[in-house]
């Protein structure tokens, strides 16, 4: 270890063997329980639902959208929304259209060359990536080798440089005036990376002979006075593998001058965002669903496929709506492929109050519908995840196990403390994968009748239980469980040092009581599903927001407990004295801010328990 003391972490030491260890802990809150079977009248619904959606309108609707291009603001989107808003407005379904503005950002063009040689492949930039101006930038080529390699290079001085809470650890050459190429699609991390050590632009390589249009900023929504400095600064370009193979080629010959020149749009343009509402009765409890609708190109798959899934089950649940117990939001969002997430993000900070106090989940919907899809999954929140596979065994007699949401799809609303469901069916690897993902090819044929069909049948489903069911099949079990596994990882990773053990054992043992106790008092039918909510929010924050969840975290997966990602700086014996120290400092707070979760949840259980007992 290094010699030189550094801010402790002492007040909150695990006592070794004690009676709330981790471990202990973390045993103690394994015994989650499976959300109920859907009620009768659930089943029902969806069975209603699903009979009202033909495959050919489905694939009516997704033709009327995919006609157009679409990037973000783009006349060809306002067509799409017009086209949304018509087919609703028509079958008297209410719907709102936002004007909102939005920071986005439109690659134009890209070059990508040896100058004095034949050596000119096709190139296109990313989004939010720096615009060279007219002649562009040129620099000996700094070959980088793979993304994997990127976060094991080291500082001169042995110091770690840290990239949006990812550490990485070695050498970091100097790059200044140099052009960087790199294998992998374009992402966020490595273009900071590389733009730090001194790059003068960034040329990275597709593993596959395409390329992919796709976004390199790791700031979330339009860019704010917090958040601007993420913005690169460094032009960014992508070339074909067999590009990357002849580029190899000369260099292995000689150093070679690498000139790249990029042009973008970026900047704020006004975008229109529509919202459907179907509700049973004025203010009810609701459920937000929402899908993007800008894409790259033509995007057949991604996503006019889900555009008129959303537009189908709006028009059918809004056929059954006395049925309903809970309201449906369905969200066309703007501002998604190339103003990044802007257009959700937009809609949770005007929307804070209202979907605080009745929002009961967000549920996204992406890449449906897609030829020769044979494997279903979820993506779902820990209390939904017990829910998200018993909808996919049911529907499709396939078992499952949900995965934890990473941080992407039109994630705003994690601030608010919404639990989150998407459902998957994509294509396997050895069939050729998804690879017309944000290519020119994500054209109307890539849409398969029958599979779109089966994708908006299971949405339908899940949605029937979670508008009509009772119980509502949340499980706050499942959360807690899953709060004291990460409690756990996060404090191995620290080598256990962050032992967070004395001041949260104690509470996460009542935590594990408590939420038995309701999840049974919910399944009874005497715990109201907003009252389940308001229970997880704290939970739900502290396990997928970083420091602040009124300002969006960065578009960077931190993994459960993102606030104590740094917990593996306590634990590397080669950390910079300071390093340590600022990094105690975070940990300290975190630690502060998870009590604090865990005390109002228990604030909150109290509340909820004592209300569901005076309702025998």
């Amino acid at each position: 270890m290094n010699g030189t003391p550094t801010p402790s972490l002492r007040p909150i030491r695990l006592v070794a063997g004690g009676p709330w260890a981790v471990g202990v802990l973390v045993a103690a809150c394994s015994g989650a329980g499976a959300p109920p079977a859907p009620s009768a009248d659930a089943t029902a619904l969806a069975q209603a639902v699903k009979d009202q959606i033909a495959t050919d309108e489905l694939m009516a609707y997704s033709a009327a959208i995919a006609e157009h291009v679409r990037p973000s603001g783009s006349p060809g989107e306002n067509a799409a929304i017009d086209t949304i808003v018509a087919t609703l407005e028509a079958r008297g379904v209410p719907v709102a259209v936002h004007e909102i503005m939005a920071y986005a950002s439109d690659p134009v063009s890209a070059s990508v060359s040896v100058p004095g040689t034949d050596f000119n492949p096709r190139a296109i930039t990313m989004a939010y990536s720096a615009a060279t101006g007219p002649g562009g930038v040129e620099g000996t080529v700094v070959d980088m080798g793979g993304l994997a390699e990127l976060p094991r290079l080291e500082t001169g001085t042995g110091e770690r440089l840290v990239v949006e809470g990812e550490s990485f650890g070695a050498e970091l050459p100097n790059l200044t005036g140099a052009v960087a190429i790199v294998d992998g699609q374009p992402r966020n991390v490595p273009t900071i990376v590389l733009e730090r050590m001194g790059a003068a632009a960034v040329v990275f390589v597709n593993p596959e002979e395409r390329l992919n249009e796709l976004i390199v900023t790791s700031t979330w929504g339009s860019p704010s006075l917090m958040n601007y400095h993420r913005l690169p600064t460094v032009p960014v370009a992508q070339i074909a593998r067999s590009a990357g193979e002849e580029l190899r080629r000369r260099i292995a010959a000689g150093p070679v001058r690498l000139r790249v020149e990029t042009e973008l749009s970026t900047g704020w343009k006004p975008m229109r965002l529509a919202v459907a509402t179907v509700e049973p009765e004025a203010d009810a409890p609701f459920v937000l669903l929402g899908g993007h609708i800008d894409g790259w190109h033509h995007a057949a798959t991604d996503e006019a496929a889900s555009n008129a899934a959303m537009l189908a089950l709006a028009l059918a649940f809004h056929e059954v709506r006395d049925q309903l117990r809970h309201g449906l939001r369905i969200a066309w969002w703007p501002g998604h492929s190339n103003a990044r997430y802007a257009g959700s993000t937009w809609y949770a900070d005007e929307f804070f109050a209202d979907l605080r106090l009745r929002g009961l989940a967000y549920m996204n919907i992406d890449g449906v519908g897609q030829i020769g899809a044979k494997r279903f999954g979820a993506t779902a929140s820990e209390a939904f995840g017990g829910f998200a596979a018993r909808v996919v065994e049911q529907s499709q007699g396939v078992e499952i196990a949900a995965s934890r949401p990473s941080r992407n799809s039109d994630q705003a609303f994690n601030g608010i403390g919404l639990p989150l469901v998407q459902f998957n069916h994509t294509r396997l690897a050895e069939d050729g994968g998804y690879w017309w993902w944000h290519t020119p090819d994500d054209t109307y044929d890539k849409i398969d009748g029958d599979v779109l069909k089966t994708d908006t049948d299971l949405y339908a489903d899940a949605l029937a239980e979670m508008l009509a069911g009772a119980p509502y099949p949340v499980s706050l079990s499942e959360q807690v469980a899953a709060l004291g596994d990460a409690i756990a990882a996060r404090d191995e990773a620290s080598g256990g040092a962050l032992g967070l053990g004395e001041q949260l054992g104690e509470r996460m043992a009542r935590l594990r009581d408590a939420a038995e106790r309701l999840d049974a008092l919910a399944s009874a039918g005497r715990v109201r599903p907003l009252e389940q909510v308001a229970v997880l929010r704290p939970l739900h924050r502290v396990m997928y927001v970083p420091l602040n969840v009124y300002h969006p975290d960065p578009g960077v997966a931190l993994g459960p407990l993102p606030g104590l990602a740094p917990a593996a700086v306590l634990a590397d014996e080669n950390a910079n004295p300071d390093r340590r120290g600022f990094a105690a400092s975070v940990l300290a707070r975190e630690r502060n801010r998870l009590v604090e979760a865990a005390d109002d949840a228990l604030a909150e259980l109290h509340r909820v328990l004592t209300a569901a007992e005076e309702r025998r």
